[in-house]
């Protein structure tokens, strides 16, 4: 699916969702255009872009008490590597916003996929919509979305789901992981 595709298809899904939503993030760095915040951060304004991440977003928790109305809730799991890359911190800054509006967010060290990485390949980037189908996310070279694969084959739904759910269990708390490795600190726009 192109990206519009995918992202209608996948709010479509949402509304007759049937469990948790989980996304997985793997890639340490992607690119957000159309974001006013990180259009910001890459250009370099970085408390422009932290003043426009903390905007309330009325829509935003207004969906994530919807989700939450219906059973559901979105939870992300964010793997990370230290030390950290100026998008990730431009990120998790984003994030905690979004934590706050009610999106449920652990951070897991990549150390703690290695093994199953090198048996099984890189986690993917992933939105699991409860039972109803999961999504692989795809980016190009640059790391800008461009579509998605959609499978709705229940063994493997209920596969991705269980091991997504393994990996935040392991996972450790958004706001710990937040004010220990990123509070106060400021991307190097050397690398963006």
């Amino acid at each position: 699916m192109s990206l519009p595709e995918y992202e209608a298809d996948f709010y479509a899904t949402v509304e007759t969702v049937d469990g948790v939503i989980l996304k997985t993030e793997r890639a340490q760095t992607f690119r957000e255009p159309g974001s006013p915040s990180w259009e910001a951060f890459a250009a370099g304004r970085w408390d422009e872009a932290l003043r426009i991440a903390a905007q309330p977003n009325p829509d935003l928790a207004q969906f994530f008490a919807r989700l939450g109305g219906q059973g559901s809730g979105l939870h992300r799991l964010r793997i990370v590597e230290l030390p950290l890359t100026p998008y990730l911190i431009w990120e998790l800054n984003f994030l905690r916003f979004r934590a706050e509006a009610g999106e449920q967010i652990r951070v897991l060290d990549a150390d703690a996929v290695t093994e199953s990485e090198q048996e099984h390949g890189r986690v993917p980037e992933l939105m699991v919509a409860g039972s109803r189908a999961v999504y692989d996310v795809r980016y190009d070279e640059t790391g800008l979305p461009v579509g998605a694969a959609k499978v709705v084959e229940p063994r493997v739904v209920e596969g991705c789901k269980s091991q997504i759910l393994a990996m935040l269990d392991q996972a450790e708390p958004f706001e710990s992981f937040f004010r220990r490795e990123v509070d106060g600190r400021k991307p190097s726009t050397a690398h963006l």
